[in-house]
């Protein structure tokens, strides 16, 4: 790396608000430029700038034309499309996108071949966990695309600083680190069906969901079972929200897209969609967890668990 190598960050929600910040002090400690912030809600970068070493951009095009690295973490396909597209005209050649959405693996392929096209390197390096683990700069970062040379440069900016492992996938295809990702998101829809379901059967079996959670931390400690049991016990889906309805429906219409495009069956991903259909539908856009209140409904229960009259 040189000392006037700039790099930006585009996204600046629960995830990439914290990763940037991550970022941007490691670059400060190196002195290199201050990391240019971009959001589409220009406050978002105002506030980050207040505790951590950045410069605010105005427009993407800023972005884009003086940036040798970019980052970029948002919300979905659509997102990306409209960043990655204003970005793209304006571009220098042999800048490093290092795109950290979950999107489709075809929309990331599409992408990468089109910067190959303009002498741009396209990196796809997804993140696993939730941003309580971004903020502690504790992720998992999948990385494919780019070349031996590509990915040494980039490394140092993303271990350990927003993570402390990584799991390096091909160099030639792209979408492997996003289907590994959806592997990953299936996994946690999962769980938290299997968990939901376990807890409603404890309670309308008369054993009491307090006990399914006990028995939990006592066989699975220090796992997931236990955190998800423990939103649903205390019902915290409606106001603490790490994971909403609407995130965990775009990355299952992803998921059930691999699964059709693999020939793989996902029935568990299937049942856990439609109990999260019907909470956004009658209740609202709560934590992905909030699909036991459905589960409860079914069994008799009320959605926060309160017996029926």
């Amino acid at each position: 790396m040189t000392t006037s190598l700039q790099c930006s960050f585009v996204g600046l929600g629960a995830m990439g608000h914290a990763m940037a910040g991550h970022i941007a002090n490691k670059l400060s400690s190196l002195q290199y430029p201050p990391l240019l912030a971009f959001n589409r809600t220009q406050a978002r970068a105002k506030d980050l700038k207040k505790t951590h070493p950045v410069q605010v951009a105005t427009s993407l095009e800023q972005v884009a034309s003086s940036s040798d690295i970019i980052f970029s973490c948002l919300l979905n396909d659509g997102a990306v499309s409209e960043t990655i597209d204003a970005m793209f005209p304006h571009l220098k050649s042999g800048t490093i996108l290092i795109e950290q959405s979950t999107i489709s693996p075809a929309l990331a392929q599409s992408y990468a071949k089109k910067a190959k096209e303009v002498g741009v390197t396209y990196l796809a390096c997804p993140v696993m966990g939730p941003p309580s683990k971004a903020v502690s700069g504790d992720l998992t970062v999948l990385m494919a695309g780019g070349n031996t040379e590509v990915r040494a440069k980039v490394m140092p900016l993303l271990i350990p600083v927003i993570g402390k492992k990584v799991i390096e996938l091909g160099q030639d295809d792209v979408a492997e680190s996003l289907r590994l990702k959806l592997c990953g998101n299936f996994f946690i829809t999962s769980v938290v069906e299997m968990v939901a379901e376990g807890m409603t059967l404890g309670e309308a079996s008369g054993v009491g969901q307090d006990k399914v959670k006990e028995l939990l931390d006592a066989v699975f400690p220090n796992t997931l079972l236990g955190i998800y049991a423990d939103r649903m016990l205390n019902n915290t889906y409606k106001d603490q929200i790490a994971f909403p309805i609407t995130t965990a429906k775009k990355d299952v219409a992803h998921i059930l897209q691999l699964a059709k495009d693999s020939g793989a069956k996902l029935p568990i991903t299937e049942i856990f969609s439609e109990n999260a259909d019907k909470v956004l539908s009658d209740h609202g856009n709560y934590d992905l967890t909030s699909v036991v209140g459905n589960l409860r409904e079914k069994a008799g229960l009320d959605f926060d668990l309160k017996k029926k009259n």
